[in-house]
């Protein structure tokens, strides 16, 4: 039951592999330089904060990567609400165009068969479910500098806003473990 949140956007590996191959658009540097040179400091306020049970940066293993990570840790599974999560400007466009680092597709080979889809399209471009080909690329895209998954008990959820103020997103929840350890919906 505790919620997951995230502390910053997702796509900025996608946005740096877009900017090495001369192809991000002005105005997605400016936001792609300040997420990867803004320090996490943010974690050592949520670290003290008893009802915070785990906490990681999303790094070079991509979100799917330290979700799982999480949930096999603790014995559980997670289920994350793909419309919820906060991406970058531009990246769904980069990832239409099929602009990715390389380490997306060892990511996701690494640990697909962990994560589940709900509601899975292979287009699904009126959101009645998860567009699975963005997913594919967005969920284990390796970030550099990213924010920090945190989890956290219901009854902390006050406590974690304050700290965190608009810096913090939900993305999800952790639940009785099953056959796969993330299902995302």
């Amino acid at each position: 039951g505790d919620y997951l949140f995230l502390t910053k956007l997702l796509g900025v590996g996608i946005l740096s592999t877009a900017q090495k191959r001369g192809l991000l658009k002005d105005e997605h540097l400016p936001m792609m330089i300040e997420q990867m040179t803004t320090l996490n400091k943010m974690g050592e306020e949520l670290g003290k904060i008893k009802g915070v049970t785990a906490m990681t940066d999303v790094t070079g293993f991509g979100l799917l990567g330290h979700l799982i990570e999480i949930a096999e840790g603790s014995g559980l599974s997670a289920e994350i609400y793909y419309d919820k999560l906060p991406i970058a400007a531009g990246v769904k466009e980069y990832i239409a165009q099929r602009i990715f680092p390389d380490a997306t597709t060892r990511n996701w080979n690494a640990y697909s068969h962990k994560v589940k889809f709900e509601k899975a399209r292979p287009d699904d471009p009126v959101g009645r479910g998860v567009n699975v080909m963005e997913a594919f690329t967005l969920l284990p895209d390796p970030q550099t500098n990213g924010g920090l998954l945190v989890s956290v008990k219901e009854e902390a959820f006050e406590e974690v806003k304050k700290v965190s103020g608009e810096m913090i997103v939900l993305i999800g929840k952790m639940i009785t473990a099953n056959e796969k350890r993330v299902w995302v919906k």
